[in-house]
């Protein structure tokens, strides 16, 4: 029997991940973020009033088996007219839950339609925005925004909350982590794209209840207006703060340093890469907290992702190790 590996997240992080994986013998669920207000999935949320479509989006695609043609028809962005920036996706997305009366309703049908290998869920069917709160005692509603003024301001996040309320964790979601035998934080934004998962009403008590090991696939570099100078204890401890002490059973690091060029690139952004120091050892030795050191460096046009191929001979070793 395939292992289930449920992946936690939002944005194009976990997408990367569910991509490569497919290919593999696992079980694979995805529950992603719903506080995107940025770009089409904004437009979605302002003019139809309905759920942004963009992060569910990426990962049925991440996960589809379909023609080729499909998958450019479902990423085709307009580049003029009244949808100027749109995502043809988004639109279908939101065409279908016309049709079919949910968001639920509508992602069912829609991995039907792309042969999805796997499960993709929204954390929550209940609308709602993230509200990030600076060091600097100043507050910004709006994912999109977040990073942004927290740059401009020059200041760091302090702690993030759901508004107007606190929405319900979707049900089937919560079924689905307690069947996972690994769950998957990350990787991506860690203020706007995995901690807004964790806020939601259920999760915590979800996570708890698990048996499944719970992997801290940690970021290869740091983010500019959310985690600039930020350590892998500091990543941790943002996570229980939002969540509870011992979320994190096993974190995974890479220890491969960037090629020359991609280094420079970032650099120019400030941002840097996030490496297992010895006082991240310590912190994660204290809190009973395995970690494994390996290359998990795929670059990308000088941008840092993570290899696929090594969370693959990771949980091989893994499974091997621990049956």
């Amino acid at each position: 029997m395939n292992k289930k590996l449920t992946v936690i997240g939002g944005g194009t992080g976990i997408s990367h991940i569910l991509r490569g994986l497919k290919k593999y013998p696992y079980d694979l669920s995805a529950i992603v973020n719903m506080t995107d207000n940025g770009g089409g999935s904004g437009m979605i949320r302002s003019q139809w009033g309905l759920l942004p479509p963009g992060d569910l989006r990426n990962c049925l695609i991440a996960l589809a088996n379909t023609e080729p043609v499909m998958e450019n028809l479902i990423n085709f962005r307009y580049k003029d007219g009244p949808l100027q920036g749109q995502n043809f996706g988004n639109l279908l997305i939101a065409t279908m839950v016309e049709l079919y009366g949910s968001m639920e309703e509508a992602v069912k049908e829609l991995s039907q339609v792309l042969k999805v290998s796997g499960k993709v869920f929204p954390v929550t069917l209940e609308n709602t925005h993230l509200v990030a709160s600076f060091q600097n005692g100043e507050k910004c509603i709006g994912e999109s925004a977040i990073p942004v003024v927290a740059k401009r301001q020059g200041t760091k996040i302090d702690c993030m909350k759901l508004f107007p309320k606190t929405p319900h964790l979707y049900y089937e979601c919560g079924e689905n982590l307690q069947e996972a035998d690994y769950i998957f934080l990350g990787p991506g934004s860690l203020y706007t794209s995995i901690i807004p998962n964790l806020l939601v009403q259920g999760m915590t008590k979800a996570l708890k209840k698990s048996k499944g090991k719970k992997i801290l696939l940690m970021n290869i570099m740091t983010q500019a207006g959310e985690t600039e100078g930020l350590s892998l204890r500091d990543h941790i401890q943002a996570l229980e703060f939002h969540s509870y002490e011992g979320i994190v059973d096993i974190c995974l690091v890479n220890n491969r340093p960037l090629s020359k060029e991609a280094r420079e690139a970032y650099e120019k952004d400030d941002l840097n890469q996030i490496f297992l120091e010895e006082e991240d050892r310590a912190f994660l030795e204290a809190r009973g907290i395995s970690y494994y050191e390996g290359d998990f460096l795929e670059e990308i046009n000088r941008s840092a992702y993570h290899k696929v191929e090594g969370i693959h001979q990771f949980l091989e070793n893994f499974t091997e190790e621990c049956p």
